[in-house]
């Protein structure tokens, strides 16, 4: 499908690989704002490429997302740039999709923001966990319809995240990969 505005939008999308990044700086316009786990900071590589992005590290140990990393976020939000939340958080060798932490939800329901759903497809096998070299093979994005929260509270959240979740699901061509 074609883009919708970045105003507005959070994009939410699978993490299968560290090539994800990268594709979706590649496949979305404008400047996105990736939403990155404050431990990636550091990290040798993924730091550098990710403060090169223009990421918004945050602290994911506030289970409630904390108040700063929601106005970071709200503040690229209101400048027109559109928030890249993983909410896997992490990504395994194994394939199947990661349960969902809910920050991206929660500021989407509180800020009335709509969610694009994107999937990625073929990251985990080009560039797994523990290789330092990509193998070959395709990759596919696909775009999936804007939602919106029918709510702003903690519960509305929790159902815009369960929906995302089955739509990335239905189209990532990979297992659920949360116990029961």
């Amino acid at each position: 499908g074609s883009w919708p505005g970045t105003a507005g939008v959070v994009v939410v999308a699978n993490h299968a690989s560290y090539l994800d990044g990268l594709v979706l700086a590649a496949a979305i316009p404008g400047e996105p704002a990736f939403i990155a786990k404050k431990e990636l900071e550091p990290q040798f590589f993924a730091g550098p490429f990710l403060r090169q992005l223009g990421a918004l590290f945050v602290d994911r140990t506030d289970p409630e997302g904390g108040v700063e990393n929601v106005n970071k976020a709200f503040e690229a939000a209101q400048a027109g740039r559109m928030l890249i939340f993983l909410p896997e958080g992490t990504f395994t060798r194994a394939p199947g999709l990661l349960p969902f932490r809910l920050g991206a939800f929660v500021i989407a329901a509180r800020q009335h923001l709509s969610i694009l759903p994107l999937t990625l497809s073929g990251t985990r096998s080009i560039l797994r966990s523990d290789q330092w070299f990509p193998r070959r093979g395709s990759v596919s994005v696909h775009v999936g319809s804007l939602a919106s929260a029918d709510g702003a509270d903690f519960a509305a959240a929790v159902r815009l995240r369960d929906k995302i979740r089955a739509e990335i699901l239905a189209n990532c061509g990979e297992p659920d990969a949360v116990e029961s």
